[in-house]
């Protein structure tokens, strides 16, 4: 059976590095792993094709070639997503649909053939089976949470590793957290799974035999859920990495707490983690009360954040605007924790609620669901916010403004140079990619750039203070480009344009 492997289009979002990959000379930040992973699940007689549309264009003849097309997608894939379905549905094409967004919401893909709902281990043996015989239902679900010391290794050799610039590998599933807006203790559960050690290392090695240099993202929503079994994957990580000289960085997601392990911050630095991403979420208790981020109270924040820099560890962080319990002053108290912490890169986004997750079903109670909007992400989410809409707005937008106004940004990175300390050993060599990538950007930034004045300031700074840490400057400085250009073209304006028709929006009464 010839099965074709699409993963639709993302949004530009400040996730995605558009206006930055050009300067890497990559298409698209990171491989579809799911897909590579149901690849490697399916029936290996099966003939396979996978066309990812952030890379490459979807043609009529990979249509006419599939027996199957099989489809992934994340929430704000969904416009993509159904473009493809109807695509397939006017040439005929039988469609199987699963991911994120089937789980979240399998009643909106009444175009698709087959949903699969939940993760795909204990489900592709059969739903393969049934696709041969001709005999697939509509819905297939997950009965319980698969042991991924089952899951095989992903088929990276689908993929073209020099259209990405990092490669995915996920080690576990699962949160043992319980915060009221996430959704992934509701897809994964909060009991976390791991892969076996040898499955893991079996996976970076399949990366490196396809020539790829760069940073592999541990894709796990949780790396230290289970600590336990991370402190036995590192040494052998850390091994594994000095026996084959792999030109490979790491870097994850984690929960807080990790900063209060000195000895499991020691071993991911040793083992080449470069850099964690963390859910901050808000500098205030009061909001981290409200969403149930427990873990991140009863410590002090920036203290934190630096001490993880300290050890080794960059940190990027994810901050949301419009819990219950913001004011006023929430906006100014983000901007200055943001810039206090030295986080140069701070992901902050408007509440929304993930279907299924605690907050949309207290939401829902609370008549304070607006309907999903899809298109433009810089207006109103689907939470109507205690505080009036229009204020919101405006406030996001000056934190935004603020965040990535050019001298905001390198100072921050200035403030983060000067506490970042790599473990010894841990960084891989300089090669011709970085050297070619930071010539673009120089050249981009320093020359073109309109903020070349500011961005000279903060080469010659890191010249005269850490002039041995001038490659990690350049490429911090290539990533702020996509987020001071994707500001300034497409998120003030956006809010700019949505802000008029606010101000007719009747307050949330009050409780």
């Amino acid at each position: 059976m010839r099965a074709l492997l699409v993963n639709p289009q993302f949004p530009d979002s400040y996730w995605s590095g558009r206006y930055s990959l050009a300067f890497a000379g990559r298409k698209s930040l990171l491989p579809p792993l799911g897909l590579l992973t149901v690849a490697a699940l399916l029936p290996q007689d099966w003939s396979f094709r996978l066309v990812d549309l952030n890379v490459t264009e979807l043609t009529d003849e990979d249509l006419r070639w599939a027996d199957v097309t099989l489809i992934t997608g994340m929430l704000v894939q969904r416009p993509s997503l159904h473009q493809v379905l109807a695509r397939c549905r006017r040439m005929g094409v039988r469609t199987v649909v699963g991911g994120p967004y089937a789980t979240a919401l399998p009643e909106e893909l009444g175009l698709a053939d087959h949903v699969v709902v939940g993760e795909a281990e204990d489900l592709a043996a059969e739903l393969a089976a049934d696709l041969s015989a001709g005999r697939a239902r509509p819905l297939y679900r997950e009965s319980g949470k698969p042991d991924l010391t089952a899951s095989p290794l992903p088929r990276y050799d689908l993929i073209r590793p020099d259209a990405y610039h990092q490669m995915a590998l996920q080690y576990s599933r699962g949160c043992p957290f319980s915060c009221e807006f996430c959704d992934i203790i509701v897809m994964y559960g909060r009991k976390p799974r791991t892969k076996t050690n040898a499955q893991v290392l079996a996976e970076l090695e399949a990366i490196r035999a396809t020539g790829f240099v760069g940073d592999v993202f541990f894709v796990d929503d949780n790396f230290i859920g289970n600590k336990k079994a991370v402190k036995s994957l590192l040494p052998e990580v850390k091994a594994w990495r000095e026996r084959s000289s792999a030109p490979l960085d790491f870097y994850t997601e984690a929960s807080m707490n990790l900063a209060d392990d000195h000895g499991l911050v020691d071993l991911m630095a040793s083992a080449g983690f470069s850099a964690v991403f963390i859910g901050i979420e808000t500098p205030s208790p009061e909001g981290l009360r409200e969403t149930h981020k427990l873990q991140n109270l009863k410590r002090d924040l920036v203290d934190q954040v630096h001490g993880l820099m300290e050890r080794g560890l960059d940190v990027w962080a994810g901050f949301i605007l419009g819990f219950d319990s913001d004011g006023p002053g929430i906006f100014d108290q983000m901007t200055d924790f943001i810039q206090k912490a030295a986080i140069p890169y701070a992901m902050v986004g408007m509440l929304r609620a993930l279907p299924n997750t605690p907050l949309y079903r207290r939401l829902d109670r609370e008549g304070r669901l607006r309907p999903e909007v899809t298109g433009d992400q810089f207006g109103l989410t689907n939470v109507k916010t205690l505080m009036p809409a229009q204020k919101m707005v405006a406030g996001y937008r000056k934190v935004l403004e603020r965040l990535y106004n050019p001298d905001s940004f390198f100072d921050r990175c200035r403030d983060n140079l000067d506490r970042w300390e790599p473990a010894p050993g841990s960084l891989r060599p300089v090669v011709g990619r970085d050297i070619l990538s930071g010539i673009r950007a120089v050249a981009g930034q320093g020359l073109l750039g309109p903020y070349r004045r500011a961005y000279w300031k903060f080469i010659e700074w890191v010249l005269r203070h850490h002039p041995h840490k001038l490659s990690r400057a350049i490429a911090q400085a290539a990533a702020g480009h996509h987020y001071i250009t994707y500001t300034r073209r497409v998120v003030v304006p956006s809010l700019r344009r949505c802000a008029p028709a606010l101000a007719g929006e009747a307050p949330v009464p009050a409780s």
